[in-house]
């Protein structure tokens, strides 16, 4: 996870300062959005937050929370989302990750890319964050990269920083087989609820000597996370997270 450090950083200008004005009242909820498309929902969100977990820089008094809410109204059937909410940091950022790929991978080789519903509301006044995809060659979980990240450590060319990730010391770029240079996209939220289809194609890394030219490995998805630019002040709804394809034959 430790390119999440940089890449937030990098972006957060560009995300941070897409504020979305003050709460407004929503308008309808367009749900022929989902017409023409199969839906794989990985995370219904109805139940347990369990296996989300935060994240973030050191800033005193920063706060990053999640819990699972009630959807004033309902939204196209479902009555709940989990609420993320960061603000406060003000060095590399935020965010949240999620457990449940990482002890069961997704195999996503039939799929087109990743869907999710998704509001920015509540007293947050920023709407940007990066979606963050770790597949078996950028997981440590996922086998491939994982030893020669040992020898890193071993050797002291990298270590823990203080929120728990793997960084190179004195700021040395990583080798060409380490793990940690995930697939990101930016996403802006609207004020009203939006079903969001994002490409695999779309996920790029940085062009670091451990970026992978041949793109997400769609057959192993080991964990999704949600990356809050410094200086942010985001309340998101996310709900029926998980991946998408169009239909061979629509309505």
């Amino acid at each position: 996870m430790k390119r999440a450090l940089f890449s937030v950083a990098a972006l957060s200008c560009g995300l941070s300062a897409c504020a979305g004005g003050p709460p407004r009242a929503a308008p309808g909820v367009d749900c022929s959005a989902e017409d023409g498309y199969d839906f794989d929902v990985l995370q219904p969100m109805e139940g347990t937050t369990a296996q989300w977990f935060p994240f973030g820089d050191m800033t005193p008094g920063a706060m990053d929370a999640f819990e699972v809410r009630e959807i004033p109204g309902g939204r196209c059937g479902s009555s709940a989302a989990l609420v993320l909410t960061s603000h406060g940091h003000t060095d590399w950022g935020g965010g949240f990750g999620e457990y449940q790929t990482a002890a069961a991978p997704v195999d996503a080789s039939a799929y087109e890319g990743v869907s999710f519903w998704a509001r920015a509301t509540g007293f947050g006044t920023s709407s940007g964050f990066l979606l963050t995809i770790n597949d078996r060659d950028t997981s440590m979980m996922g086998g491939v990269c994982i030893q020669r990240m040992a020898q890193d450590v071993a050797a002291g060319t990298y270590t823990y920083n203080e929120g728990g990730m793997l960084v190179p010391v004195g700021g040395a770029l990583p080798g060409p087989d380490d793990c940690g240079n995930s697939f990101q996209r930016p996403v802006f939220a609207r004020r009203e609820w939006y079903l969001h289809r994002l490409p695999f194609a779309s996920f790029l890394q940085t062009p670091n000597p451990n970026r992978i030219p041949t793109g997400i490995d769609r057959s192993g998805l080991y964990q999704f996370s949600i990356n809050i630019p410094k200086d942010s002040n985001i309340e998101l709804w996310i709900d029926d997270f998980g991946l998408y394809r169009t239909q061979e034959d629509p309505p």
